[in-house]
């Protein structure tokens, strides 16, 4: 019997439903936890994961990473020696109390490792067999784990107190289960609108789309117009505080953090923005931080603190997450959620709060707007370069401008970098803005590509080579089926797209 097939409106209804459904059994399964003791537990447990996901590059001892990334997580094959071994020496590098959060953290997700294999989750238990898998995994979910946290406030209304002992055990799998099966539901129901032959296909297990979509760059990391890795090699500060040896995290960890913030986007005058007071407010409250890692303030206290450094009071309303549905908390970056009359954070909230509040501050420039075009296409040459291109100096034939010529075996590559925001929250939140903007993005590239094939002959006769292709790689990915259209993300696979299209006879132009 073929699966059936779902077009139109019946798609979007499903869609609908089942984003409602899967929202709903969050909240639903965290009701009975007691808010105080769950929300410590899971930010116990998130500092764990953070920990883990950031050790590999803090181990200098090569023997002490291959045994902890190669330790195997499933139940029939976990070395109970060789985890003894790891944990050992865990803690003689970063304490005992370290050493047991890891320890603690391994265990829970050797179990959810059994537990998503016996429910027939499979690529979930694949993506956790070992460390180096789960380490990957976790950074694939982080985005939902910390969503998470942010509706506990609101959703744990009962009596039950989480534990760190198993906090893994009850979040992953809302976070597994609904949260990323919610983030695909909301790209399914934008794609659904712009696609006319768009179909869901149900299936015993669920149902599968005939198109997809991502915003996400490397590292699962949402798309921004300069990420701070794009600027860093040039920028070294100046007074970075020496950092302990013996923490993966730290609150000087943060401090410098703020001051690589500061120097990177130094040019755009980022310290004469908003930026500067609550970049303020962050190292103020960094010296208070208790286990160099947890910052607890009251609504009072953190008031009069932003008050004192001149932060509005919109802006200090972004300070604290105020979601109570899953969906709204994906697109949050708050750095305190509240429990009773406490404010909890901790110095990677503070970070992430920070490093996304920047961009809150420079998008509107047209100076960063500008530079940010020339930063990307720089990021296009190096890219081109590494897989085998041979970028041209070329930015003007004709009084005609160009973007990034490369060659490569005869050909002509004619790239066009296109740096249009598309804000990744509008899949969620703003559904209609993000279809309208898509569609008015597409049809833009395309009439750039067709500009770029009427002077073609231009780069013929400046290069001596006859074939030429034209390309648009964007910033900020869209929905679209045209193969010259790329969103950076999908950069390293250019060599592979572009030579399947000349195999294919699919580009010439």
């Amino acid at each position: 019997m073929s699966p059936a097939r779902l077009t139109g409106q019946e798609a979007l209804d499903l869609i609908t439903s089942q984003l409602a459904q899967h929202a709903d059994g969050i909240l639903y399964a965290l009701a009975p936890f007691e808010a105080r003791a769950s929300v410590s537990a899971w930010l116990e447990t998130l500092r764990a994961i953070e920990e883990l996901i950031n050790l590999p590059g803090e181990l200098d001892d090569d023997l002490l990473e291959r045994e902890l990334l190669g330790l195997s997580l499933r139940s029939e094959t976990i070395n109970s020696s060789r985890l003894k071994f790891v944990l050992h020496h865990l803690g003689y590098l970063y304490g005992i109390d370290f050493a047991q959060r890891q320890g603690n953290l391994i265990l829970q997700l050797s179990a959810m490792q059994h537990s998503f294999e016996m429910r027939g989750i499979l690529p979930a238990a694949a993506g956790m067999a070992t460390v180096a898998r789960a380490i990957g995994y976790l950074q694939s979910r982080r985005r939902h784990l910390v969503s998470l946290l942010y509706v506990m406030p609101r959703a744990c209304r009962g009596a039950i107190p989480m534990t760190g002992r198993d906090a893994l055990t009850w979040m992953l799998p809302q976070a597994e289960i609904s949260g990323t099966t919610i983030t695909g539901l909301l790209q399914q129901r934008v794609v659904c609108e712009l696609y006319d032959d768009f179909a869901l296909h149900l299936e015993s297990r669920g149902f599968t789309a005939s198109h997809s979509y991502t915003s996400l760059d490397d590292m699962f990391l949402e798309a921004e117009r300069v990420p701070i890795i794009d600027l860093a090699s040039s920028t070294q500060p100046k007074g970075l505080e020496p950092l302990r040896p013996d923490r993966v995290f730290s609150a000087a960890e943060l401090r410098n953090d703020i001051a690589f913030i500061e120097a990177a986007f130094a040019e755009f005058e980022l310290d004469n923005t908003a930026f500067a007071g609550l970049a303020a407010v962050v190292r103020e409250l960094s010296h208070r931080a208790k286990d160099d890692f947890w910052v607890t303030v009251s609504p009072v206290e953190l008031n009069a603190l932003a008050e004192r450094h001149g932060v509005s009071i919109p802006h200090r309303e972004l300070l604290t997450t105020s979601a109570t549905t899953f969906v709204s908390a994906l697109n949050s970056y708050a750095a305190f959620v509240r429990v009773g009359n406490e404010l909890r954070s901790t110095v990677t909230l503070l970070s992430r709060f920070l490093y996304n509040f920047k961009n809150v501050c420079l998008y509107g420039q047209r100076r960063f707007q500008i530079r940010s075009g020339f930063i990307f296409e720089q990021r296009i040459k190096d890219e081109l370069t590494q897989q085998g291109f041979a970028v041209q100096p070329i930015k003007r034939i004709d009084r005609k401008e160009f973007d990034v010529i490369a060659t490569r075996d005869g050909v002509i590559f004619n790239v066009q970098c296109k740096n249009n925001l598309v804000d990744p929250s509008w899949v969620d939140l703003d559904p209609a803005r993000f279809i309208r903007t898509n569609r008015t993005l597409e049809r833009y590239y395309e009439r750039a590509l067709t500009k770029e094939r009427s002077r073609q002959q231009l780069l013929r006769d400046h290069l001596d080579l006859y074939r030429v292709e034209p390309f648009v790689i964007t910033r900020f990915p869209i929905v679209t089926t045209n193969p010259r259209i790329l969103p950076l993300a999908r950069i390293q696979e250019f060599s592979a797209i572009s030579q399947t299209l000349l195999t294919d006879g699919l580009a010439h132009g």
